[in-house]
């Protein structure tokens, strides 16, 4: 117990001293003090704000808070709000389940760390930390992602008065460097043939249509025979909103260096089992019925064992290629044989010359077959 304040100091805030009319704050944690001047009703000001702080009372909501800032201005009251708002925008169809349950885990993990702290007190500093722990760990892909999270949240928030600052702006996230091996043709003609050999039909024939239309995995195991008319293959990716980009491709587009068409690997996708998709089921697997989609788990995990049976090495230090490389090869193989690769990856750019829109505004880019 600290040593009892004399008849002249007992008015003043603890810790703070006053000698021959200079005032001074000691710190109780280290004993240091620190000078502040011989304006009394400042050092008494500035002395309730370092207790407050040193007895970690500075971020817990007090009366004043209250009273400036309303009911609860706190990190998990506004989760609360910012959590209503993504369900909004997948209702609205503005972002993907898959991007909603990203960003509501982040939600939960941001909340843990800072959920009783008030929105109006979290700083850069905080955030610089927060981001910290994740590169710490060399997940530096995750930090990333979790700076764009933040930095909606305190966009949303700023908008809407509970902060005056957005402290994430000015963080820096070291970038990450890419890891994974890139897959050549190859590497892809070798897990091809283990694919054939050891493998249900299915997963040959995903990997020809990953190779000869660069879609993404999401999009091969939902494409089926409604999507073809007119001689074209009709693709709505995943990641799409309503109003964003459509991909048409002719079935005649071959890449010729493994002269398979388009047309081709859906004629081989179309066997004797009648399936509403082309990567499917060719016969019951557990739960799996004949004909049901192929699950994206499934499509991954199958293809990473039919590489690992290949025979094939990679770099150092780099992990494997997944299924998803198949994209980035079919996309250099295109480049080279002149098809313009970014539309059939569709991507936006300013000079596309097959673009035109439906009655909805959805806009469809065309690749030209050479």
């Amino acid at each position: 117990m600290g040593r009892r304040r004399s008849r002249q100091t007992r008015s003043l805030p603890a810790n703070l001293y006053e000698r021959s009319g200079y005032f001074s704050w000691r710190d109780p944690q280290t004993g240091k003090e620190h000078g502040l001047g011989r304006d009394r009703r400042s050092a008494m000001e500035q002395a309730i704000e370092a207790n407050l702080l040193v007895e970690g009372l500075r971020n817990k909501r007090r009366l004043v808070d209250r009273l400036n800032t309303g009911p609860n201005n706190s990190v998990n009251a506004f989760c609360d709000l910012y959590a209503g708002i993504i369900d909004s925008r997948k209702e609205a169809g503005r972002i993907k389940k898959a991007t909603h349950e990203h960003v509501s885990q982040r939600l939960r993990h941001f909340r843990t760390a800072l959920g009783e702290r008030r929105m109006d007190t979290i700083t850069t500093r905080d955030i610089a930390d927060y981001l910290a722990d994740w590169e710490e760990r060399g997940k530096l892909r995750m930090a990333q992602s979790v700076r764009a999270f933040l930095l909606d949240l305190f966009t949303v928030a700023k908008s809407k008065g509970w902060t005056t600052i957005n402290p994430v702006g000015d963080t820096k996230v070291a970038p990450a460097e890419v890891q994974r091996a890139r897959l050549t043709l190859d590497d892809f003609r070798a897990i091809h043939a283990v694919a054939l050999k050891d493998y249900a039909p299915w997963l040959a024939r995903a990997m020809e249509l990953a190779l000869v239309t660069g879609q993404r995995r999401e999009d091969l195991i939902a494409m089926g025979p409604r999507d073809v008319r007119d001689g074209k293959l009709w693709i709505v990716p995943q990641k799409t909103d309503r109003h964003g980009v459509r991909i048409c491709i002719p079935l005649e587009l071959r890449l010729q260096v493994v002269g398979w068409s388009v047309g081709d690997v859906i004629a081989r996708c179309r066997d004797n089992v009648l399936s509403r998709h082309f990567i499917h089921h060719n016969a019951h697997a557990g739960r799996a019925k004949l004909g049901d989609p192929i699950r994206r788990h499934t499509v991954s995990a199958w293809f990473a064992e039919a590489r690992d049976k290949s025979g094939r090495s990679w770099p150092a230090g780099n992990t494997p290629p997944s299924f998803h490389e198949i994209r980035s090869l079919a996309a250099r193989l295109y480049h080279e044989q002149g098809v313009n690769a970014q539309m059939l990856l569709g991507h936006k750019s300013a000079d596309m010359t097959a673009l035109y829109r439906d009655v909805r505004g959805a806009e469809w880019i065309e690749v030209k077959a050479k």
